[in-house]
């Protein structure tokens, strides 16, 4: 696990990072800055996660849910802003749908969860309120151009009657769950199991089906700036932003948080860890932190298409295959390929993605790999121009929980810190509601009714019996992989 206190190797930088430099971006914000001596909170991270929590502290729904005018909020970021998994990820916005059902509703220790039907249905129901609720604000503050907002289809292909035959049967599960609770699927979905359509309609080879639902796609580093912006914009609220102040060391006494990086020291009432994968090296070796989380490196692709995929031939979803994604942006089409999907097609070793957080450099056979992606994926997808094809490699890491769930909410056993981590790379379809439910339970004391208390964090789930050993971690991440359809996307954190 890396240790974001101690100097780092310069980072890969993604395409979100590179298409997002410019004046208008917040890179160096606060940089030469002092650290303030104090503030009411601070919150820790300035990804998807962070920015999500200062913008719903800032813009309270209702004044139950306000806090007092004038709290300074402060919020301190190692790196750049969106310099880790956000500014890393697939650029989906896509909630989850039936597909996850089956890890929900395992037992925590086999790959799953460990869920009753309910508990999950109402889980992927958040997802789609999330996706709702991002689009919301998106549009509020007019944001659609500034952050490449796409909505649309998700599509997952399929390859194997085996493969298509097992999602059938999840789906049927999962529209009966539906029943028993009275709920009608919003997901939009449909399926398509003629070979010739789902070939003529997904473009990909070897094709036997496919399914769409409701989904889109977004700039994640623009988008996670823009946040930041209307936070840092609040009239109402004093909201202070540095960057390049990695935290060092976190202590109490009394009431009082002390924040600790290597530009200075931050008391305040109130601290919000917004890390993620950075997240147990904050704490004393041995905390259950560092055995119900764990870092997953992916390694991501940026692809210039040929013609026959550019202008009105361009890819017009989202995609999940059986070994990885992709979703078209506005300067190329991002590709990724998860740990499970590497290692089953024997592309590097356990140790390249599993626990690794060395985010510095590539894995040569994942570039390999990768490099030839598209042109085995797609039908009539041939690379001819110098420039066409594999334009862009970087890696990015997640941050993965024991029980696939994220961890929200106050630590149990210390009053004022408080935790939005672990999003299992899922991050960019579950932070909003998580957070916004965070912001109203800091300015008010109290959990809306409908959060998942699954999400929340809890002595039971810290002290459950979690992996001891790398080999636990692999077989976790290898049996997520076995245990169902593949074709949803993963990194989109």
């Amino acid at each position: 696990m890396a240790d974001l206190s101690k100097p780092q190797n310069p980072s890969t930088i993604s395409h979100w990072i590179a298409s997002n430099t410019g004046p208008s971006s917040l890179h160096n914000y606060g940089k030469d800055e002092s650290i303030p001596e104090s503030a009411d909170i601070v919150i820790v991270g300035a990804g998807i996660s962070g920015a999500m929590l200062a913008y719903h502290l800032t813009h309270p729904e209702d004044d139950k849910h306000a806090l007092p005018e004038g709290t300074h909020i402060v919020i301190l970021e190692a790196n750049e802003v969106s310099s880790s998994a956000t500014g890393r990820n697939g650029g989906h916005f896509a909630p989850s749908t039936f597909v996850h059902m089956p890890r929900l509703v395992r037992p925590v220790g086999k790959g799953g969860a460990g869920l009753s039907r309910s508990q999950a249905v109402n889980i992927l129901q958040h997802e789609w309120d999330n996706y709702q609720r991002n689009i919301a604000v998106i549009k509020k503050h007019g944001l659609e151009h500034k952050v490449d907002l796409h909505t649309g289809k998700a599509m997952a292909v399929y390859t194997t009657e085996k493969a298509l035959a097992s999602t059938m049967k999840i789906r049927e599960d999962w529209l009966a769950a539906l029943k028993e609770m009275g709920v009608e699927d919003w997901s939009d979905g449909k399926f398509y199991t003629d070979k010739e359509e789902a070939i003529k309609l997904s473009r990909v080879q070897g094709a036997i089906g496919c399914s769409t639902r409701s989904a889109g796609t977004v700039h994640p580093h623009k988008l996670t700036t823009e946040l930041l912006k209307l936070s840092l914009g609040s009239t109402k609220y004093k909201v202070t932003l540095r960057t390049s102040a990695p935290v060092t060391k976190l202590s109490q006494s009394g009431s009082t948080h002390t924040v600790e990086t290597s530009r200075g020291s931050i008391t305040a009432p109130k601290v919000v860890l917004c890390t993620n994968a950075h997240t147990p090296h904050l704490f004393p070796a041995g905390h259950p932190f560092s055995k119900i989380m764990y870092p997953v490196r992916i390694q991501m692709g940026l692809f210039t298409p040929p013609p026959a995929f550019s202008g009105i031939k361009s890819l017009s979803a989202s995609y999940g295959f059986p070994d990885g994604y992709c979703a078209t942006s506005a300067g190329g089409i991002v590709v990724g390929v998860g740990a499970a999907d590497y290692l089953e097609a024997k592309v590097g070793k356990p140790q390249d993605y599993i626990c690794q957080t060395d985010i510095s450099q590539v894995t040569p056979e994942a570039t390999k790999f990768m490099t030839g992606y598209m042109e085995k994926t797609f039908v009539d997808w041939k690379e001819k121009a110098h420039g066409e094809g594999l334009t862009r490699s970087w890696t990015g890491v997640m941050s993965y929980t024991t029980d696939l769930l994220p961890l929200i909410g106050p630590l149990p056993g210390v009053d004022g810190l408080y935790v939005s981590v672990g999003y299992n790379g899922h991050g960019m379809s579950t932070t909003h509601t998580t957070n916004r439910a965070l912001a109203r339970l800091i300015a008010s004391e109290e959990w809306d009714q409908d959060f998942p208390t699954a999400y929340v964090v809890s002595e039971e789930r810290l002290n459950r019996q979690h992996a001891q050993k790398f080999d636990d971690y692999v077989k976790i991440v290898a049996g997520n992989k076995l245990a169902g359809p593949p074709s949803e996307p993963q990194l989109d954190s």
